[in-house]
């Protein structure tokens, strides 16, 4: 299968990323046969903000559960595609999940999926992709690489349940950067984790006052312009650290104290807007602009 003429697939920074998502979706679907639904790309790639840092974000959906003898083989197909010498064969992440666990509402955040972390060659049990602002992304702007369209085997989102997702991890991800803050190197407190919190909750803001979920550079240009302007230096700060220094040497290294003092500080004042959010309920307003 071939993709090149696909333009939401971008040539910019990685020419490799083409040739890459062919070999993925060639043997996937070999390995799978009649058990594929369809092989998606999601997260940066489908919101149309990939650059230098991104992951390489992709779904998989199956008619059936996989098990683990299911697994080993595509555990061995992201092994030799990590041996590609090009960065999006080495940054590789996604899950596999069954249709009918896609469209259980009663899992969503529950129930652990075979997930690939970033780069990694070994699967592990996540609910890392199980969360309805994946959900969210595959049906309105998931790229379709083979298979059945993402509208029509995931109904649309409910508002409700994804605004209650975002709201929940604004706190959750409070206490996790809280917790770093003042302690040795770690991820949170690292130059990359920094810039990541600040422009992460700029995205779940803009989530929470527009249903939708875009990219961290757009949450992160529609903070400048809606939240208190004070806080625009640090959004600054943030996605300028993101588009300088690689990955591998910006979790190496701990951001300064002040930085991530202020950080914290935003943080606070993210989660105290809550309750002055006011988004639409309607199944409509969700889906406004789906790819």
């Amino acid at each position: 299968m071939k993709f090149t003429d696909n333009p939401q697939i971008p040539e910019y920074p990685y020419p490799e990323l083409q040739e890459v998502i062919n070999i993925f979706v060639d043997e996937v679907a070999a390995e799978l046969k009649e058990n594929l639904v369809g092989i998606y790309l999601v997260g940066s790639i489908a919101s149309g903000d990939f650059d230098l840092d991104s992951d390489v974000d992709f779904l998989v959906v199956t008619n059936t559960e996989l098990t683990e003898a299911n697994m080993k083989p595509l555990q061995d197909i992201q092994t030799r595609i990590h041996e590609i010498d090009c960065y999006p064969a080495k940054h590789l992440e996604g899950s596999y999940i069954s249709i009918s666990d896609l469209n259980d509402w009663e899992t969503v955040g529950k129930k652990k999926l075979y997930y690939f972390d970033n780069g990694s060659t070994t699967y592990e049990l996540s609910t890392h992709d199980n969360q309805w602002h994946v959900r969210w992304i595959l049906r309105e702007r998931g790229i379709t690489l083979t298979g059945q369209k993402p509208e029509t085997i995931l109904q649309a989102i409910p508002p409700d349940e994804l605004t209650n997702e975002i709201k929940a991890s604004l706190f959750q991800v409070k206490i996790f950067f809280g917790d770093e803050t003042n302690r040795p190197l770690s991820f949170f407190n690292s130059r990359f984790g920094q810039s990541f919190v600040v422009l992460t909750y700029c995205r779940m803001l803009h989530t929470l006052h527009t249903g939708t979920v875009q990219s961290k550079k757009a949450g992160a240009q529609w903070a400048k312009q809606f939240i208190d302007p004070k806080w625009v230096k640090l959004i600054d700060q943030a996605w300028n650290e993101r588009e300088g220094v690689r990955f591998m040497a910006k979790i190496r290294q701990r951001a300064e104290q002040s930085l991530l003092d202020e950080t914290l500080d935003f943080i606070n004042y993210a989660v105290s807007q809550i309750d002055n959010v006011k988004v639409s309920t309607s199944y409509e307003s969700s889906t406004k602009g789906g790819g």
